[in-house]
């Protein structure tokens, strides 16, 4: 038979995905895997779905997505992020934060193109660069998994298309400072590229740092692509409802995109998301409150069991690398700790090549699951002597 996609044939299955297949095996396991709040999406969010769903609202969607629902995300952006630019005609209505990603790449790419990513970073990024045909450039992160913006602008080639960033980072809690964007602004305008800003983290940040959008920036509105989704402030993983704003141009290619491919959103949904992105998540100040008591108590636990442990500001992950005493990747590492102790850790080659000695650890979940799950990886280091 005739050869199949060497784009998608080629590319690996979700790490993460691996470790819930053996996960699901145990009935006693502990997931510290997937980029989940374990908090669900606030009642008058779910009643707006209810409502819709009962007025029969189940027919297709404009492609765009609800006018209304546009608006309420362009004044979102106007008012949060300071992109007094957009309006409702620079916003799209997609499938979760993924399809988002999927249209910027989808509207930027030509084969040959180049994209340029800090390393290690969230892995859908990897994939698509691949199944949209462009040559995936890689900039390792400093050892504080800061970007190493200088590294950026050496990498910059004739063919270079776009830089993808993620901050507050997926999967190294890491957030972009107002110097280091103001910087990467620069690097951006001086070679004339595009800037895809993954934001869906916006939300979580501690110690006081403070997210920047640079489509904040005026000279940045025609050539940065921003995209977000409830998914993580409202705990909405499964409503699958994400929305991008870039120049007018672009959506009108994201909406001939999507026509073809998903032809719309889920319609009773976008009620849910306007009363959403209208009230705001008003649990987030104690959810942030919770989740910084986990990040500080992750941290603590690694260090005492003698990981390379770097403070995260963002998000809701860690990263620590493995001592080198150990000498064992993290494939190894990951594979026999949930084997052994059914802890799901995910291993840090999924997400880039310069993370083979690391671990993504997620403590979006309760304080008992994730003290018990710290007291198994400690049992697990005893048992093998390497602490």
């Amino acid at each position: 038979m005739k050869p199949l996609s060497d784009a998608i044939l080629n590319s690996q299955k979700s790490a993460i995905r691996k470790l819930f297949e053996l996960l699901i095996k145990s009935s006693d396991g502990i997931s510290f895997g997937i980029g989940q709040p374990d908090f669900t999406s606030p009642d008058f969010v779910n009643d707006e779905i209810i409502k819709a769903l009962k007025e029969h609202k189940t027919q297709y969607a404009p492609a765009l997505g609800l006018p209304t629902l546009r608006r309420v995300v362009a004044q979102k952006f106007q008012n949060e992020n300071n992109m007094k630019w957009v309006e409702t005609e620079n916003v799209m209505i997609t499938n979760g934060g993924s399809q988002a990603l999927q249209l910027c790449f989808a509207t930027l790419s030509n084969p040959g193109d180049e994209m340029i990513l800090s390393s290690p970073n969230f892995l859908s990024y990897i994939y698509l660069a691949s199944y949209y045909h462009l040559k995936l450039v890689e900039v390792p992160r400093l050892e504080n998994y800061a970007p190493d913006l200088e590294g950026i602008r050496q990498s910059i080639t004739p063919k270079t298309k776009f830089i993808m960033i993620n901050s507050p980072n997926n999967p190294t809690g890491y957030v972009y400072s107002k110097k280091q964007m103001d910087k990467l602004v620069q690097i951006v305008l001086e070679n004339d590229l595009y800037l895809v800003s993954d934001e869906v983290y916006e939300k979580f940040l501690y110690n006081d740092h403070i997210h920047i959008s640079p489509a904040s920036y005026d000279e940045m509105a025609e050539r940065t692509l921003t995209l977000n989704a409830l998914s993580k402030t409202f705990g909405a993983t499964g409503l699958r409802l994400g929305y991008v704003s870039a120049n007018k141009k672009i959506i009108g290619m994201m909406e001939k995109y999507g026509q073809y491919t998903t032809a719309g959103v889920n319609h009773p949904t976008q009620y849910g998301a306007i009363e959403a992105l209208m009230k705001g998540n008003p649990d987030m100040p104690q959810i942030l409150q919770s989740y910084n008591k986990k990040r500080l108590f992750s941290l603590k636990r690694l260090k005492e069991l003698q990981f390379d442990t770097i403070e995260p500001f963002g998000a809701f992950y860690i990263m620590p690398r493995l001592n080198p005493k150990w000498d064992m990747t993290s494939e190894v590492f990951s594979n026999e700790l949930v084997k052994e102790k059914h802890v799901a850790c995910v291993p840090g080659n999924g997400f880039g090549s310069y993370s083979n000695n690391s671990l993504r650890i997620s403590y979006a979940t309760s304080d008992e699951l994730l003290e018990e799950g710290f007291n198994r990886i400690e049992r697990f280091l005893k048992k093998k002597s390497l602490i």
